[in-house]
């Protein structure tokens, strides 16, 4: 009798075992792309925590050295979502693959600047007229650019456009004294103006939205939308996790995002806004300046980019 029931108790111990390995093997999988840049922060924070296993959802994030990487990755189906701007969303959209936001998420505080560099003699907003700046054209860059000059009085008549793609690239020129003036995100801004001495001239602070987003191809959404729902969950644990005590997570900073050297040790980490998706008001801006520039034929509706229900 007592051998019968040692069995019973193995083989109830194992089939429960056995079908919360097969509930965790089940828990469908999310691949985002990711650029190591700032505003991923938080996804990295719930993979550590193991926020998203906590919410019912696998996933995997893997890391892309480029925009243009990422879009051809999620246009083949690759990747169900990733971190972008608007821009870029908006433009994979337009090409045959609809991507919508479902977060807003920038830092909290200075993300992209117009920075002078030290040897340029440009210290102040009037001395960009007649200046040259480094940009991506057609890119949140050039977009943010445009806007920081706009509120500061100045338009892109004002100033030259210099294409320079390459961020890193851009920050090379600057110390070498080959370009003056570039836009720059967070924590190159940092760089050039505390450890080389440039200036901070303008800084997106000044605008009304920086259009960076969380966006997962529709399909995706449409297939599994729990599965959005818990990642989106996951995702909010980690934000608020930061804002409580953002320097507990300095090593996941550092492991998994790019902080110059002389900066790991006191860049601050950085603060992010807690479940808010873009404004219609927003977005229309985008578009609108999209269209101005030749980057759409005609205006795409506000709930075809976003969805704020999940």
């Amino acid at each position: 009798m007592m051998r019968k029931m040692l069995a019973l108790l193995f083989l109830v111990v194992f089939t429960i075992g056995g079908f919360a390995r097969a509930q965790e093997d089940e828990l469908p999988t999310l691949k985002i792309g990711v650029l190591p840049v700032l505003n991923t922060l938080p996804l990295y924070v719930a993979q550590a925590e193991g926020f998203y296993e906590a919410e019912g959802v696998q996933v995997e994030l893997i890391n892309f050295n480029s925009a243009r990487e990422q879009q051809i990755a999620v246009v083949a189906g690759e990747i169900h979502g990733l971190n972008t701007d608007m821009i870029v969303q908006t433009l994979v959209y337009n090409g045959g693959t609809p991507l919508v936001a479902v977060r807003h998420e920038p830092i909290i505080g200075n993300y992209f600047s117009v920075v002078a560099s030290a040897s340029s003699g440009i210290t102040s907003i009037e001395d960009l007229a007649g200046a040259s700046i480094g940009i991506g054209e057609n890119t949140i860059i050039e977009y943010l650019t445009t806007n920081m000059l706009n509120t500061a009085g100045l338009t892109t008549d004002d100033v030259n456009y210099e294409e320079i793609p390459e961020i890193p690239r851009r920050v090379q020129l600057m110390a070498t004294g080959e370009l003056g003036v570039a836009t720059l995100p967070e924590p190159l801004t940092t760089l050039v103006t505390t450890l080389q001495g440039g200036s901070l001239i303008l800084s997106d602070e000044s605008v009304n939205f920086v259009p960076t987003v969380l966006a997962f191809n529709q399909a995706t959404i449409d297939a599994d939308p729990e599965a959005i729902e818990a990642f989106l969950r996951a995702y909010e644990s980690a934000v608020n996790a930061l804002n409580a005590d953002g320097e507990a997570y300095r090593s996941v900073m550092l492991e998994n995002l790019i902080i110059p050297e002389p900066l790991q040790a006191t860049y601050p980490v950085p603060s992010f806004p807690t479940a808010v998706v873009p404004t219609e008001a927003q977005v229309s801006l985008v578009v609108e300046w999209m269209i101005g520039r030749g980057l759409l034929a005609e205006p795409i509706e506000y709930f075809e980019l976003v969805n704020g229900m999940l």
